[in-house]
């Protein structure tokens, strides 16, 4: 599942179909006029890969500003919001107490989002796995393995050996969301493709998922700042 969704226009004066990365990130496709909206999908798979990178770039040349350093860090899915201290004297690079994390470099020491990345990633792998073990059970499904990655553009992942990734991001949505994504991915399991079938799988496990994935994609474009460094 990836972490960005595309805008579709039609032009009339397109000639051929195209994609193309805006400087706000957001993927836009030109489809010329008459051609079924189907195309789309298939281009931005087709050029998924160019996508991916141009994001990428984007991302790399975003300026470091303390300004982008969180005061805070919310976590809807598991109903915490943990507050955070730069500059602490200790050995670690981050402390987590109560709900205070505490970070020994300073706030405008440009390698804090990196180990914000490093302290998310970690915290994830305390609770998704349980939760996906949770939902799987619910579903009725069984899968040989799942690791928790800090993706930039994918929220989970299912590979045909059946081993599911998902992105530590996720503690950044709202329970409902999360508990869509976590069922898409053990969707995977019997439905490897996103075919009408895949989505009636889907809802037979999350009702409204076409108002969860509506979310899921503004959410995608509305991430912390240093989410993105």
């Amino acid at each position: 599942m990836t972490d960005f969704d595309y805008q579709l226009r039609i032009s009339k004066r397109a000639k051929y179909a195209r994609v193309c990365v805006k400087t706000n990130r957001q993927v836009e496709v030109v489809l010329p006029l008459g051609v079924s909206t189907l195309e789309a999908d298939k281009l931005v798979q087709q050029q998924y890969d160019w996508i991916i990178r141009a994001l990428g770039r984007m991302q790399s040349q975003s300026p470091v500003s303390t300004n982008t350093q969180p005061e805070s860090i919310h976590l809807p899915a598991i109903g915490q919001r943990i507050r955070i201290q730069y500059g602490c004297k200790q050995k670690r690079n981050t402390m987590l107490d109560d709900d205070v994390l505490r970070v020994r470099l300073s706030k405008a020491d440009k390698h804090v989002p990196k180990l914000l990345h490093m302290w998310l990633k970690a915290y994830a792998k305390k609770y998704l796995p349980n939760m996906l073990a949770k939902v799987a059970k619910d579903m009725g499904s069984s899968y040989q393995s799942v690791s928790i990655r800090l993706q930039k553009t994918r929220w989970g992942s299912c590979s045909h050996k059946q081993s599911i990734a998902l992105n530590a991001k996720l503690l950044l949505l709202p329970k409902e969301v999360l508990h869509y994504v976590l069922v898409h991915e053990l969707a995977h399991l019997v439905h490897m493709n996103h075919s009408p079938q895949f989505w009636q799988y889907v809802a037979h496990f999350v009702h409204d998922y076409t108002k969860q994935r509506q979310a899921l994609r503004e959410l995608s474009l509305a991430l912390p700042a240093w989410l993105l460094l």
